[in-house]
């Protein structure tokens, strides 16, 4: 298959054997099939076509669905697609993607038409998700030393990673001209690069590595790279993780996490007071995405870490749920089961992940999970009349 073919899909509509939603299998169980990391945007702003990764054609690239008329339209062709990072414009009219870890893409989505933004030098490789700022002029990105670089396809490759200290630079890219400064470098694995929304001055980076190794998970510095500061400094035994911003912009909010301790909490950190505050108690869940005004969050439930090098010590039950965050009420509700395995699929640590998210009108969840045969995609709408539960 090449740019441009047309896949047609056969929905498979079922409900959920717990909470009764409707739940809308969008991908076939023989495809592998995933969606982008969570907080990128993959919907069109009027809710009508969704991106996503799918290997149709023996190759992990992008594709455009229209939902309504169940066909997709592939965007991108060939090895080497970065399928987690991708995201659409805020106009619907572009799709940005990294190919072979060096070459920064965008596809228009009528023509199809590629144009090279950005290519990484030699002595560099583009690393993880890159993220643009919400007039989307210009993302940020981390690239690692060539020299350092380990592809990596498994936890325990993961692991070793941290402690071998990669060379890696924060670097912001101009989206029309291509035009890049590095805003931050250390020797130290660093990940997870995010411009807080409506507000280019501000960038939030990780510590990236097992959560119980880190020095201290979250930090953000000015986009000159002037004042490098830490979010949080973690307490005995804490681990935070999946960061990400209200898309208002209003407050960084992550996931805490005690040795020891089933639960968790989810904190949100104010970066013009610089206060952090605990939001709410909630189940073991690992991604957490909020919608615009972050007054409802949605997460995926999860078993013991593997991004942890004490995993005795965090050991937690398996809980196969999605929930529905009701910050308001300090409460939450089972939305459905997404029963996903949590596996590493073909060198991917990722594709299992559900990575939650609200489609745009907020009465639905999109998710990834392996429960049917291979990773797919699936659509759960929100309970009319929940059951709200208190941690």
């Amino acid at each position: 298959m090449a740019k441009g073919m047309r896949v047609k899909l056969n929905y498979d509509v079922s409900r959920d054997p717990d909470t009764g939603v409707e739940i809308t299998r969008l991908t076939p169980p023989e495809v592998t099939c995933h969606r982008n990391y969570f907080y990128q945007k993959c919907f069109f702003n009027d809710g009508s076509h969704l991106l996503f990764a799918g290997e149709f054609d023996g190759n992990w690239n992008y594709y455009l669905l229209d939902l309504k008329k169940a066909e997709a339209v592939q965007l991108t062709e060939g090895a080497g697609d970065n399928t987690f990072g991708g995201f659409l414009s805020p106009d619907d009219k572009s799709l940005y993607y990294v190919k072979n870890d060096r070459t920064l893409l965008e596809v228009n989505l009528e023509t199809l038409v590629e144009r090279e933004v950005y290519r990484v030098s030699d002595e560099w490789v583009g690393y993880g998700t890159w993220v643009a700022n919400s007039d989307c002029t210009k993302l940020v990105g981390i690239e690692i030393a060539k020299s350092d670089w380990t592809p990596l396809n498994d936890w325990k490759i993961f692991h070793d990673f941290f402690h071998k200290g990669p060379h890696c630079r924060l670097l912001r890219v101009d989206l029309k001209t291509g035009a890049s400064a590095t805003i931050h470098e250390e020797k130290n694995w660093l990940g997870h690069p995010i411009y807080r929304p409506f507000d280019d001055n501000t960038v939030a980076f990780c510590h990236e590595g097992p959560h119980d190794l880190v020095d201290a998970r979250m930090w953000m510095v000015n986009e000159d790279g002037s004042h490098v500061r830490k979010v949080k400094e973690h307490a005995e035994g804490e681990s935070c993780t999946h960061e990400f911003w209200v898309p208002n912009g209003s407050a960084l909010v992550y996931v805490s996490y005690l040795k020891g301790q089933q639960g968790r909490t989810i904190y949100s950190f104010n970066p013009d007071t610089g206060i952090n505050e605990a939001v709410m108690q909630m189940p073991a869940c690992s991604h957490l995405m909020s919608n615009f005004d972050g007054t409802l969050f949605v997460g995926d439930g999860s078993g013991t870490p593997v991004d942890v090098k004490d995993t005795s010590g965090y050991t937690i039950d398996n809980d196969p749920y999605l929930y529905a965050f009701d910050v308001a009420k300090k409460a939450h509700f089972r939305i459905a089961r997404h029963d996903t395995s949590w596996a590493t699929v073909a060198n991917s640590r990722q594709v299992t992940h559900p990575h939650p998210s609200f489609t745009p009108d907020d009465k639905a969840v999109l998710f990834s999970s392996d429960k049917d045969g291979k990773p797919a995609l699936y659509i759960a709408k929100l309970p009319e009349q929940p059951v709200m539960l208190q941690a």
